[in-house]
């Protein structure tokens, strides 16, 4: 759903992010910065290059209970959960897509929810976590019954987030928007009886109060990778955190010489930290008839880790040959979500122009000749060559 605003707010939102670390004795050596106006060659990227054979899992249409309206995913090895806006979590057997059971329930007393923002399956302890918007607890749930096991307080109030948990100790790592007046700190940890163990002052990553900005963590790689993604745009750094302090990696200059932040409108953006890319997703503000403002498509700037190297690439699915407008990028998979009858679409187109492995031809045959239009939806998930 586009947002607009007025030029006076969209503005507004802009303010100077430094570009060093938070906390003093991160190291900020070897941050790769790129200035867009500088990158002037273009590539068309193929989603067979970077992804190794994909799998598509048709989920479970034998009752009510089984389907699904939500459009996120959460894998594991064995598992796959199911989440969206004011829709329950559910959970199915990766391999065969069968409906398992719902994890938690929705409302609004403690260990309930009305709204997922994340979630993470940990096979090695039977658990299943979701942390909901507005976030005061992670709610800790039991894989193989999804009823709640724990609630765990959270040191802050987590109005969106990202978190990682340690399955061996416990330990749990939350991100946050560091919405002024609220939350001083923008990431912290705590140990299994939720003693803080180190944070990260909020500072010049402080934020005024605002759903539309968006806490990212794509979780491609071993590193907790960290960026704010906000509503008009600002000078930011892409981050993976460190024990006490977050240590900038990558940041994009959008202005050119003679513009200054405070007086210039800066694109919509998000950093997608992969193993061996850095993307950089860019929507450029257009101003409307009206005076407001919103953002065009995406143009997605590609950079080379270690060898600094950037392009504006046009992503094709050549796997089942069609043009890709997004980048699912998560959990070191790319991954998407199809309702049955676009998946009936893209699937017949694919199996005469894609670029299909024999058993990828027939997986998908074999759910074309089972689905019908009123049928469950259809994931992909590509794991990311490493």
């Amino acid at each position: 759903m586009k947002r607009y605003r007025s030029l006076r707010a969209f503005i507004g939102c802009i303010a100077m992010l430094a570009l060093s670390s938070c906390k003093p004795g991160a190291d900020d050596d070897n941050v790769i910065t790129v200035n867009l106006s500088d990158v002037n060659k273009k590539r068309v990227v193929n989603l067979s290059d970077w992804v190794l054979e994909p799998e598509f899992i048709a989920l479970d249409s034998s009752s009510k209970d089984a389907y699904t309206e939500g459009g996120n995913c959460c894998v594991s090895d064995n598992y796959i959960g199911i989440y969206g806006s004011s829709q329950v979590y559910k959970l199915y057997d990766r391999k065969t897509g069968k409906y398992l059971r719902n994890i938690g329930r929705i409302g609004k007393n403690s260990g309930e929810y009305t709204n997922v923002y994340r979630s993470e399956i940990d096979e090695e302890n039977s658990m299943v976590y979701i942390l909901p918007w507005t976030a005061k607890e992670l709610l800790c749930y039991d894989l193989n019954t999804g009823e709640l096991i724990e609630a765990r307080q959270l040191k802050y109030n987590v109005p969106k987030g990202a978190f990682a948990i340690d399955p061996e100790t416990g330990e749990l790592t939350v991100a946050t928007l560091p919405f002024e007046g609220e939350n001083e700190t923008v990431v912290w940890k705590q140990d299994k009886e939720d003693n803080v163990l180190w944070e990260v002052p909020a500072g010049d990553l402080s934020l005024v109060p605002d759903y539309s900005h968006e806490i990212v963590g794509a979780f491609n790689t071993e590193d907790f990778d960290l960026s704010i993604s906000t509503w008009g745009g600002r000078v930011d750094s892409l981050y993976v955190v460190k024990d006490g302090f977050l240590k900038p990696i990558f940041t994009m200059n959008f202005l050119k010489d003679n513009q200054k932040a405070a007086t210039s409108i800066l694109p919509n953006h998000t950093y997608i930290l992969l193993p061996d890319h850095i993307i950089t997703s860019v929507s450029m503000p257009v101003r409307r008839a009206s005076g407001y403002y919103s953002y065009g498509k995406p143009v997605y700037v590609v950079t080379e880790r270690g060898m600094e190297h950037s392009y504006v690439a046009e992503f094709t699915d050549d796997i089942l040959n069609r043009k890709l407008e997004y980048l699912p990028f998560t959990q070191g998979y790319y991954k998407e979500v199809f309702s049955a009858e676009d998946f009936m679409k893209i699937g017949k187109a694919a199996l005469s122009k894609g670029k299909l492995s024999e058993t990828s031809k027939a997986r998908i045959s074999d759910i074309l000749r089972t689905i019908t239009p009123e049928s469950n939806d259809v994931i992909l998930l590509a794991p990311l060559k490493r």
